[in-house]
């Protein structure tokens, strides 16, 4: 009204932003009512200084104008409503598929935790050392979290529950106490699950080799980021003789996947104890 009284032109065209974020934010249907009515208030405007006839041509363009931007915030407003579907839909379904990966893979370890039991000693031991790197893998589906297009898992939680595990299933018959200092870091599922899996092999070797008998100690387990990426397990058993090197299987699993992450080995004789260092580049 005031650019009307000012210039003697209609103003009314400045209603079609509100036409358009009307179409746009509220439900189907509402940029054409808003479009109907901006055109009333335009008319009635008009009408109202007597200016109908002479800006008769000019209101009916306001009113085609009208209905084109809400119909394009119409659209607008259904292939964002569209877009957003097929995107929960998406993360929907890789969470059940992540669920159905877990529930497998929980089924085969408790299947070869049934065959364990009817093997020797030997093979006993170790297919239950399989089950538990089988467990670990399912533990990362329970960290799992699905952001855009990648799925990281919360290094925190997850090497937690994993060295929890651990322990609860070589159950240590001295007095072994573990503490853990980790990051609050998330990284994506294949490189959590590689470090999980070191942090498993050198969690239970401390626990199988560092404290004979019923000898006490701890257990540390650190994981930073700095420049790179570092998991740091410590214990303060009966460690390494100078003259040995780590040779077993979980040593060589622990070799493997280092490499697949690009990273490198150091170990540390402590005294007493032993201490594993892993540093990886970042994802």
């Amino acid at each position: 009204m005031a650019l009307q009284m000012q210039t003697g032109m209609p103003g009314h065209f400045l209603l079609l932003p509100g036409v358009f974020l009307s179409g746009l934010i509220f439900d189907r249907g509402s940029g054409i009512f808003a479009a109907i009515i901006a055109v009333g208030v335009g008319l009635y405007l008009s009408y109202a200084n007597s200016f109908g006839i002479d800006f008769l041509a000019t209101n009916a363009l306001f009113a085609i104008t009208a209905a084109g931007t809400a119909t394009v915030a119409e659209l607008m407003r259904a292939e964002l409503r569209r877009v957003a579907l097929a995107d929960k839909t998406k993360t929907v379904l890789l969470q059940e598929m992540a669920h159905r990966t877990k529930n497998n893979l929980a089924i085969l370890g408790g299947m070869i935790r049934l065959e364990a039991r009817h093997g020797g000693p030997e093979v006993a031991a170790a297919l239950e050392t399989t089950a538990r790197r089988l467990q670990v893998m399912a533990e990362v589906y329970d960290h799992l979290s699905i952001k855009e297009d990648s799925r990281s898992v919360n290094m925190r939680y997850f090497l937690s529950e994993v060295v929890e595990k651990v322990f609860q299933a070589l159950a240590p018959s001295g007095p072994v106490a573990f503490q853990m200092h980790c990051d609050d870091l998330s990284l994506p599922n294949s490189h959590a699950l590689a470090i999980g899996m070191i942090t498993n092999e050198l969690v239970t070797n401390s626990l199988k080799y560092a404290f004979p008998g019923e000898r006490p100690g701890h257990i540390v387990v650190s994981f930073s980021s700095g420049n790179g990426i570092e998991l740091s397990v410590a214990d303060n058993g009966v460690g390494l003789s100078d003259a040995a090197d780590p040779g077993g299987v979980g040593s060589r699993i622990v070799q493997l996947l280092a490499q697949q992450l690009e990273g490198e080995i150091a170990y540390e004789r402590l005294r007493p104890g032993l201490r594993v260092r892993v540093r990886v580049r970042p994802p």
